[in-house]
């Protein structure tokens, strides 16, 4: 069982930065932003082939990865993360442990020794209904079962796109249409810094458009009930001065801007 790194970058014409990972498997970069070019990178401590591309847009640099993956087992990295010792010997464990998965979300902390992203105790199976929480760094896959499926990241959504989040959580979805078995393993693989505070009223507006765009691509046709389930859960701690029906009104902008960008 082979495992491989899938890594997301921009602008590097150095790959040092490789080494701060703490990766003790292979790897595969997308350099994007950059003439387009192919080179490898290796070390004592790492191992890369690289891709530079001039495309933009993280769901690009995501599907480049996809297209050119040679792991068995794939996982989902940024530029800013770092591993924590041991886990790719948990990672083959867990997937071991349960042969029928096709998907593995693990956990990442904000800091080492704590568990800041905690949600589950046990091995749990993902529906519709709880993917939403699963952030990119916490993603593995069987490199064959996500090829056979057909399924891609969304170029519309995600960082350098129209709408710049949620093209992890409408992968994921997808996966589930397609029949793909996803679980959560209650352990963590990376340490990885992610701080998201909404300081006005037009980043608000913002987060919920892009929210609105992304529930549509994950919850298509249940797009209402989940997004009016997310504004009640999310209200208090991340735009309590915002009103039910505005914060509505903005995610359903966002469905109807995504549409009609869809269209042209």
């Amino acid at each position: 069982m082979n495992i491989e790194h899938l890594v997301s970058t921009m602008n590097r014409k150095d790959f040092s930065f490789l080494e701060k990972l703490n990766m003790s498997a292979p790897a595969l970069v997308v350099n994007q932003n950059v003439e387009d070019g192919s080179l490898e990178y290796i070390t004592d401590a790492v191992r890369a082939r690289v891709i530079c591309t001039e495309e933009k847009g993280l769901s690009r640099s995501r599907n480049k990865l996809l297209e050119n993956a040679e792991g068995d087992i794939c996982i989902i990295g940024d530029d800013d993360v770092e591993y924590l010792d041991g886990y790719a010997e948990l990672i083959k464990r867990a997937y071991d442990e349960i042969p029928d998965a096709d998907i593995i979300a693990f956990r990442f902390t904000h800091k080492k020794g704590s568990e800041t992203r905690a949600r589950y105790s046990k091995i749990k199976r993902l529906r519709m209904w709880n993917i939403s929480k699963v952030a990119s760094v916490e993603i593995t896959f069987k490199r064959n079962s996500v090829k056979n499926s057909g399924i891609a990241f969304n170029n519309n959504i995600g960082l350098g796109a129209a709408f710049p989040s949620g093209e992890e959580n409408a992968f994921l979805a997808d996966a589930l249409r397609t029949g793909l078995k996803i679980y959560h393993y209650p352990e963590t693989i990376c340490y990885a810094v992610e701080e998201h505070t909404l300081r006005d009223i037009s980043q608000t507006e913002n987060y919920l458009v892009t929210k609105g765009a992304a529930f549509h691509c994950i919850y298509k046709g249940m797009f209402l009930p989940y997004a009016l389930a997310f504004i009640v859960l999310k209200k208090r701690s991340l735009f309590k001065n915002v009103s039910i029906a505005k914060a509505l009104k903005w995610m359903f902008n966002g469905r109807r801007e995504y549409l009609k960008l869809s269209e042209d």
